[in-house]
């Protein structure tokens, strides 16, 4: 761990403890018999800690990276796949639909920050759709490689900034928002993975 790491980390666990104090202090005070004007304000308190707390974990785990992780090729189109698979089960529970519009796509990325990126972006939007809202993600050749979009639904101000910084140490160029939109350029990949099966068939076939 190098100084500059070791510092945030300390500085991190210092900020942590006062607003872990705070939440309980909140929790307590919902317990009491309170007039309802104070317990909105209680409630209120406990939601914007709770923010607070979500955001500080990004943050720490953002400047826990040291340096840009090594990229290597990975098949996008299957990647997040998996990754909407996942989060579909949350989707359905809050009566969101998560929509996937992809086409064959290697890229060069970093694939373990891809993933943690893009389950910090559909939880937060999940969280904050409307009832029956429809989420889109496309992934779509352009021009200088591919590009992963979120047009609309995408989380706003400081959340929408560390999405993208989780995107860019994934491997993403270029990241841009629009119209409360995400988009994000993967290079393309000059290599594509073959499953090892396919692999042993051409050893093989070199060998006959």
């Amino acid at each position: 761990m190098t100084p500059q790491s070791e510092f945030l980390s300390e500085a991190f666990h210092t900020l942590a403890q006062p607003i872990a104090a705070l939440r309980i202090t909140v929790e307590l005070g919902l317990r009491e018999d309170a007039g309802k004007p104070a317990r909105q304000v209680l409630e209120d308190c406990l939601r914007l800690t709770d923010h607070l707390m979500q955001d500080m974990a990004v943050l720490r785990e953002i400047a826990s990276l040291a340096e840009a992780p090594e990229l290597e090729s990975c098949d996008g189109e299957a990647l997040l796949q998996a990754s909407v698979e996942e989060m579909a089960p949350v989707a359905e529970a809050s009566s969101v639909a998560l929509q996937l519009d992809v086409e064959p796509a290697f890229i060069l990325c970093h694939a373990p920050m891809l993933e943690r990126a893009l389950f910090v972006l559909i939880d937060e939007m999940i969280a904050h759709a409307e009832r029956n809202r429809k989420i889109s993600i496309s992934l779509h050749r352009c021009e200088n490689g591919f590009m992963l979009g979120i047009p609309s639904g995408a989380p706003q101000g400081q959340r929408q900034k560390l999405c993208c910084k989780l995107m860019q140490f994934a491997g993403g160029s270029a990241t841009g928002s629009a119209a409360g939109g995400i988009f994000v350029i993967f290079r393309e990949s000059p290599h594509r993975q073959f499953p090892a099966t396919a692999l042993a068939e051409e050893r093989l076939l070199t060998l006959n």
